[in-house]
């Protein structure tokens, strides 16, 4: 008992030696990119935006040793952005956030688990799978926020788009349709007026746009937004009108999702008689073999 405690101090220890280490070491970093990143900012601009948003990133202390422990491969930086991307989590201090969540959590897992067995005589087997639920529940999480905010987004797709005809047909050009009915839907379609946001502010900031619609489809890597993309940067090369294009994109769009619906409801009667069978079967077994153990037991 004492020799097991006195090995999870030592390694309360050592972890948070090693931790305070890699602080140290990555505050001096990021204060080092700062200076020369702030410099570069200020020739076009944007200095004052650019040293809050430094200020703020590095106040968070914790998000900066989640990002000295995370990996340094520029690949699987990448990997988790872009989840963290899809699920609505945009700022530089999320990757951060992350990671510290996703190791801290392994770590408690582990403290808590060794706790246990030492004390509670838990099997073995669970300081194994406990660390290696919380490892992969994080990535498991972001994968499904992720999902279901890209299924928000293609749901409340067909109305942005109408909302757009129908400014554009009062006569708006195809920008300002987007921002009007971006600052009208914001309440009720958070998600997709931020994107679209986010594009106008791309566009303003300089940002041609077939590279930005190109980026747009990056964030929401779904097949409705995929096509729709399409079909805007085939326009911006042709020079089609936006309008007709976006009005048979969004009736397509919803002939596909009632050819779905009109799918489900074909397959729902299928699936409902595998449930009502047995119900369905009980009556005629009692009707068939009730006489039949009426007479047996009469018999007996």
């Amino acid at each position: 008992m004492q020799i097991s405690f006195t090995v999870l101090m030592f390694m309360v220890a050592s972890l948070a030696f090693f931790s305070a280490w890699l602080l140290l070491n990555r505050v001096v970093k990021l204060q080092a990119k700062q200076i020369s990143k702030e410099r570069i900012k200020a020739r076009i601009g944007l200095a004052n935006k650019y040293t809050k948003e430094r200020v703020n990133f590095s106040s968070c202390w914790w998000c900066t040793l989640g990002r000295a422990l995370g990996p340094k491969k520029r690949k699987e930086i990448e990997i988790v952005q872009r989840q963290l991307v899809s699920a609505g989590f945009r700022q530089e201090e999320h990757i951060g956030a992350y990671f510290f969540i996703k190791y801290f959590s392994l770590l408690g897992s582990v403290l808590a688990m060794a706790l246990a067995w030492s004390w509670f005589n838990v099997p073995v087997i669970w300081i194994i799978i406990v660390p290696i639920v919380f490892l992969l529940a994080p990535e498991r999480i972001l994968i499904y926020l992720g999902r279901a905010r890209l299924q928000k987004v293609s749901e409340h797709l067909p109305d942005f788009l109408d909302m757009c005809n129908i400014c554009m047909n009062a006569g708006l050009s195809y920008l300002v349709a987007l921002k009007r009915v971006s600052s009208e839907l914001k309440d009720a379609h958070p998600e997709i007026c931020y994107e679209f946001e986010y594009l106008l502010d791309q566009i303003q900031i300089g940002v041609p746009r077939p590279e930005a619609l190109r980026q747009f489809a990056e964030r929401n890597p779904t097949q409705d937004i995929q096509t729709l993309i399409q079909v805007l940067i085939q326009n911006e090369k042709l020079g089609s009108s936006i309008s007709e294009a976006l009005n048979e994109f969004s009736r397509r769009m919803y002939q596909d999702r009632e050819q779905s619906l009109e799918e489900k409801a074909a397959k729902t009667s299928a699936k409902m008689a595998i449930v009502i069978m047995p119900f369905m079967m009980a009556p005629y077994l009692i009707l068939l073999l009730g006489e039949k153990m009426v007479l047996l037991g009469r018999g007996f």
